[in-house]
């Protein structure tokens, strides 16, 4: 027999209310679901790739592997190794500087960018703009909270 133990309480914690458990429940398992349904990209998003193509499209342009590195929260030796993942992939060019060939730029390929556009669109257009606004404003919402939570070391869970 597997003996309880009994947590610490929450500091400043009124008990939980079972309509908010019932609710925590639903939004794990809801995330449990989202992530069996989008598990065919987790392999890409682990990587690293995923970040990588998000800081290169949020740039609007160029950036070197420095930046990218700062921006998608990875090495530089794991940046090298993602771009040359991504180029051999045709998802991003590199191209060295004429003034300075140790100087590289890296850029999402234009017909790579048209398509995650057109992509993203589609999946926000099935969604519908108010859907996708609200889903937007709870998404900072939630960014807002986990900020205030690990700024007062109380961190996600506590």
């Amino acid at each position: 027999m597997v003996k309880e133990t009994q947590e610490p309480p929450v500091r400043g914690a009124a008990p939980p209310d079972p309509k908010t458990v019932g609710l925590a429940r639903e939004l794990f398992d809801e995330f449990g679901v989202m992530q069996a349904r989008m598990s065919r990209n987790v392999g890409r998003a682990v990587s690293g790739e995923m970040a990588v193509m998000r800081a290169l499209v949020l740039a609007g342009g160029s950036l070197t592997p420095s930046a990218l590195a700062d921006r998608a929260w990875v090495s530089s030796a794991r940046v090298a190794n993602i771009c040359r993942s991504l180029e051999e992939k045709g998802w991003i060019s590199r191209e060295h500087s004429s003034e300075d060939r140790r100087r590289v730029t890296v850029s999402v390929m234009e017909g790579r960018r048209r398509r995650l556009d057109e992509v993203t669109c589609d999946f926000l257009s099935e969604l519908g703009e108010a859907d996708s606004r609200e889903l937007l404003r709870l998404m900072r919402r939630v960014n807002e909270l986990v900020d205030e939570r690990q700024s007062t070391g109380r961190g996600i869970f506590g």
